[in-house]
């Protein structure tokens, strides 16, 4: 299949995808329904990464996220990144 092939394809899935009743036609409320329920699901996910984030960050369990368990992260990802780059260099320069 060469390149224009399978953008044909693309295309076709695409209009077979946003056609909601079926009629052979994409109308411009069926973009709109596509677009407006990816946009829940983005919005879902979202919150979903924050609950999790925030949970990462609680380490008492408390539900609250105190300014000492931020620095206590933020001690601990600047540590790690202090090593990372003092194992890049010590790669470059041969050391390892």
């Amino acid at each position: 299949m060469d390149i224009k092939e399978t953008a044909e394809s693309l295309i076709a899935e695409g209009k077979v995808a946003l056609d909601a009743d079926g009629d052979g036609k994409v109308e411009a409320s069926e973009v709109i329904d596509a677009l407006a329920g990816r946009a829940k699901e983005t919005v879902e996910a979202a919150s979903v990464a924050v609950a999790e984030v925030k949970a990462g960050l609680d380490a008492d369990g408390d539900g609250a996220v105190s300014g000492d368990e931020v620095r206590v992260v933020a001690e601990g990802l600047g540590k790690k990144a202090q090593e990372a780059v003092g194992d890049l260099v010590d790669r470059i320069s041969g050391k390892e």
